[in-house]
């Protein structure tokens, strides 16, 4: 994908988040905050009967470019999935989701990877 495709994915979710919305009757919440560039992020997770499948996915937030479209399409990748399956996703699945064809620069890590932060502390996962 060209380094234009890839500004243009982020545009996107930029300009239409998806899942930004709190969720009042939330099964789970985690707030997270990136002290380095001021990125925020509160996901919000409700589960289906068994415990065993997100069902629901809002989040709020504001920060950089990246933080914000990570979490947007992160948040649309994980509805539906199993608890069990979220743990194996880290930073290489964001780096795809948003269409790097090589790993982001180290500085903006952090940035990529604080909405997974928060979910996988919501889910009581191993952070990455």
């Amino acid at each position: 994908m060209s380094q234009d495709l890839y500004q243009a994915v982020i545009l996107e979710e930029l300009q239409h988040p998806q899942n930004k919305r709190e969720l009042s009757d939330a099964a789970v919440s985690v707030h997270e905050t990136n002290s380095s560039c001021g990125d925020d992020v509160t996901v919000f997770l409700k589960f289906d009967a068994t415990g065993e499948r997100v069902s629901e996915v809002g989040w709020q937030g504001s920060g950089c470019a990246i933080s914000q479209a990570a979490m947007s399409l992160l948040s649309e990748k994980i509805t539906g999935m199993l608890v069990s399956e979220i743990g194996s996703l880290g930073q290489a699945d964001l780096e795809s989701m948003l269409g790097l064809q090589q790993p982001i620069a180290y500085g903006r890590v952090k940035c990529l990877l604080i909405g997974l932060q928060a979910v996988k502390k919501a889910l009581n996962i191993n952070l990455i």
